[in-house]
């Protein structure tokens, strides 16, 4: 009894979440590249077998406090785990779906300089530019990579910022997979917000800050791993990860 209530629950608190999130204004662009994505590397590849898919999810979640978002409460992570395991599963044969926060760290990155697009060029009179010598050998090789990865349709990416966002694309995602069965598989590495504000209640412009104290109720994000695996993509493999903190006593 116990477990069929904790499940109505969750049932409850998952409904509750998608009905509250305002709707994803490109839903039907991310499902049709999801779509050809997957048909296309669900056919044959070199070795005769089709390709396994991964989405790896990658950087943090914000939690908007506003409708028309100043404020939000973010949960930090660079994605340099997500990023660079995106490049080990491309060399491992692996078909991969980079769910992403925008802005966070990018595959084939990793021997870039913290902003590369300043840092790696340089001017060489008034029209051109050119790659400065002592990056020429780390920029062509991310964006050989990139290009091979992209062009030969192993990689697609797809860009999140809020909560709301990365559950409802996590959802497109895992019920797009379901046709593949246990050749999904999901790499879970994003910091993913645990509470939110439901949409509805939110205010729609800037909170104002005449007061000193601000009240903001949060709601608990419901646990999604258990519906990823049991209802967008049952046969898939699933891999996440807890925050690890390290105390060091003095």
């Amino acid at each position: 009894m116990d477990t069929e209530n904790r499940t109505e629950t969750l049932e409850a608190q998952v409904k509750a979440f998608f009905d509250s999130a305002p709707p994803l204004h490109n839903s039907h662009e991310i499902t049709q590249k999801l779509n050809q994505f997957i048909q296309r590397n669900s056919s044959s590849s070199e070795n005769g077998e089709a390709r396994r898919i991964v989405c790896v999810t990658s950087g943090g979640t914000t939690a908007p406090l506003e409708q028309r978002c100043v404020r939000y409460v973010d949960n930090f992570s660079s994605g340099h785990r997500g990023a660079t395991s995106t490049e080990y599963f491309l060399k491992a044969g692996y078909a991969v779906i980079f769910l992403y926060r925008r802005g966070s760290f990018q595959p084939f990155c990793r021997s870039l300089p913290e902003d590369p697009l300043l840092e790696c060029f340089e001017p060489t009179n008034d029209l051109n530019i050119q790659v400065r010598k002592d990056y020429s050998k780390a920029v062509k090789s991310a964006i050989v990579d990139h290009h091979i990865a992209v062009a030969g349709g192993h990689l697609l990416k797809l860009p999140f910022s809020t909560i709301f966002e990365y559950l409802q694309m996590l959802q497109i995602i895992g019920t797009s997979t379901r046709c593949i069965g246990p050749r999904a598989m999901f790499y879970l590495a994003a910091a993913v917000s645990d509470y939110y504000v439901p949409w509805k209640d939110m205010v729609e412009h800037k909170i104002q800050s005449g007061s000193h104290l601000l009240d903001v109720k949060l709601v608990q994000v419901p646990k999604m791993l258990s519906v990823l695996r049991k209802d967008w993509a049952p046969l898939a493999f699933c891999v996440s990860f807890k925050v690890l903190m390290v105390f060091v006593r003095h």
